[in-house]
């Protein structure tokens, strides 16, 4: 298989890791992403997934919802394990190499999971932050995505998606480096 294809596919499985780890009373609390719950991140996840989906499956370039909650039909944890085999299913029947229509013109399958692997990692910590408790991500992939962010953090925070990078101790780890350049605090 294709590394970057089985670092999506270990992602996504750390997005299960945490999903089945939340209480049912903590997916309405507080995430570090302003103004959302733990099940608005777990939508965003979601909605997301169904937007390279699109792109993968040739339909092309998706808006996103505007509220990520929406994307969770049912009960959060069925509605993300058919959202992860829908994407496994899709990745196992998916060539690398293919050519898809993206917000950044023609690209490959595999660039777009390079580049969108970053949402369901990081967001992952954040709904292990709802929840109350602390997660470890895939650390080939914080390596990756730690290496494609650092030059660019400053881009990411004018984007508005992103809070501006905080300045991470020279001890951190590199999850906490990661963290840190995308504005979030980690303990």
């Amino acid at each position: 298989m294709n590394h970057v294809f089985a670092r999506y596919q270990r992602v996504l499985a750390g997005v299960s890791d945490v999903v089945d780890r939340v209480p049912t009373h903590r997916w309405s609390s507080a995430s570090p992403c302003p103004g959302w719950t733990g099940l608005h991140v777990l939508g965003h996840i979601i909605d997301g997934q169904q937007q390279i989906a699109a792109l993968l499956s040739g339909q092309g370039p998706r808006e996103p919802l505007r509220d990520p909650a929406e994307a969770v039909v049912g009960h959060p944890v069925t509605a993300w394990t058919a959202t992860r085999r829908s994407m496994l299913d899709l990745m196992n029947t998916t060539d690398p190499n293919s050519r898809v229509a993206s917000h950044h013109g023609e690209v490959t399958a595999e660039w777009v999971l390079a580049t969108a692997v970053i949402e369901p990692l990081v967001h992952a910590w954040d709904l292990a932050q709802a929840a109350g408790f602390d997660t470890s991500l895939d650390g080939e992939a914080v390596e990756a995505c730690l290496t494609a962010i650092a030059p660019i953090a400053e881009q990411f925070a004018a984007t508005g998606m992103y809070a501006p990078a905080l300045t991470a101790s020279a001890q951190a780890t590199p999850q906490h480096q990661l963290l840190a350049l995308l504005g979030r605090k980690a303990a």
